[in-house]
């Protein structure tokens, strides 16, 4: 039987054993340094979830980015639904991803009538959306392919990010212009103009400036805006060219003519005075504020649901609640919660987003008819602390 030989290691050896430790512990801690030094990658944002604003689009085979004269389109993913505009028109469908694979449904629009210069934008748009197969997220730009060669090329936050404001100008005058406006009074030629329609408009920050929507009272418009310490400019705006009664086509004539260029600007609480070479302009945050209404509440104090139709409105399981702030719609159906998007379209309530809502199982005859008010342009009035959704066959009545 042998006997076992003990391992023994020359001194030699010991010092190289050492030497190639001590080498390998200082390229450890080197990569460490190394790794810890190199700046983290942007981690892309999420497909859903995102707001998503349209930057390029191809066009021929070559990627173009739109006119600054259109709002641009948008797109928000949301649940298994997709939605935004499409520079003039809203639009809704659903979609599904696995991997990389992206599809939507058919896509459902509004079918407003858009001036020409949006037409060509709109169809491209929604041509491109139908035949999207495939998607690519890196860092803020999402891009979806479509057909064989197509592309459609977002950024997120754009429009959704007021712009930056150099120190020494009124940054709060960009803030203040954000959201929806109604149009109390047009003083033209030192006369009062009469307001037969209500005229809106939504101003919404885009790049520089603000991307403006609305209606001047007959047709719809859009266009470009820039503000500054006290004055708000106004590019070209481009309109529908619908033919509405003659008191209806004076106002609007009479409001697009004062909205041209440099106007100086004059806010005050809910109000701004806008004034320039063809006339003045006012601008309140709620319809009929010339009247006496007051301003809506904060999103900490919403509206309750008094009556429906003239009758006390039915007990639910919860308070059946509405709150608009700044775009915003929220709330409870007397059940489960909702929230959404919106904007004025003169004095109607029009979502520019799916209501998304918890899904508690609720009794019978719980569900108040708010959601599906919602659904279908409501007219707003708000006088005092009422506040009225009405359509065809409902008016409910709320109150703070």
């Amino acid at each position: 039987m042998c006997a076992r030989q003990p391992n023994f290691t020359s001194p030699s050896d010991q010092k190289r054993t050492t030497g190639h430790m001590r080498s390998l512990f200082a390229l450890t801690a080197a990569a460490l340094t190394v790794a810890l030094a190199a700046p983290a990658s942007a981690q892309p944002l999420p497909l859903v979830g995102t707001n998503w604003t349209l930057t390029g689009l191809t066009d021929n085979g070559k990627v173009v980015s739109p006119g600054q004269a259109a709002p641009r389109p948008t797109l928000r993913l949301e649940g298994t639904a997709a939605s935004g505009s499409t520079s003039c028109n809203t639009y809704r469908a659903n979609f599904a991803t696995r991997g990389d694979i992206l599809r939507f449904t058919a896509l459902s629009t509004t079918r407003r009538a858009c001036p020409d210069r949006i037409d060509g934008l709109e169809e491209r748009f929604v041509n491109l959306m139908r035949g999207v197969s495939r998607f690519n997220v890196q860092g803020k730009t999402l891009t979806l392919f479509s057909g064989k060669t197509d592309q459609l090329i977002f950024t997120a936050g754009i429009g959704a990010t007021l712009p930056t404001v150099p120190s020494g100008t009124l940054g709060s005058s960009m803030t203040t212009l954000k959201g929806n406006w109604f149009v109390t009074r047009v003083v033209a030629g030192g006369r009062d103009v009469a307001l037969p329609a209500q005229a809106s408009f939504t101003f919404a920050p885009e790049g520089t400036g603000f991307a403006l929507s609305g209606t001047a009272g007959c047709n719809r418009a859009v266009g470009r805006v820039t503000a500054s310490a006290s004055a708000v400019t106004f590019g070209p705006l481009a309109t529908t060219r619908m033919l509405c009664e003659a008191p209806r086509m004076a106002q609007e004539t009479a409001l697009l003519k004062a909205l041209s260029g440099t106007l100086a600007a004059q806010f005050s609480g809910s109000t701004v005075v806008l004034t320039g070479p063809a006339g003045t302009v006012t601008l309140s945050r709620l319809a009929g504020a010339g009247a006496g209404t007051t301003q809506p509440p904060a999103a900490t104090t919403p509206y309750t649901l008094r009556q429906v139709n003239g009758q006390a409105a039915p007990t639910t399981l919860k308070p059946v609640t509405l709150t608009l702030e700044e775009g915003r719609v929220g709330g409870n159906d007397g059940c489960n919660s909702y929230r959404g998007s919106y904007q004025m379209e003169g004095n109607q309530l029009v979502l520019t987003s799916p209501l998304a809502s918890t899904m508690m199982a609720c009794p019978d005859g719980e569900n108040s008819p708010l959601v599906s008010v919602l659904g279908q342009r409501p007219t707003l009035t708000v006088q005092g602390a009422i506040l009225t959704l009405k359509t065809d066959d409902v008016t409910l009545t709320f109150k703070r």
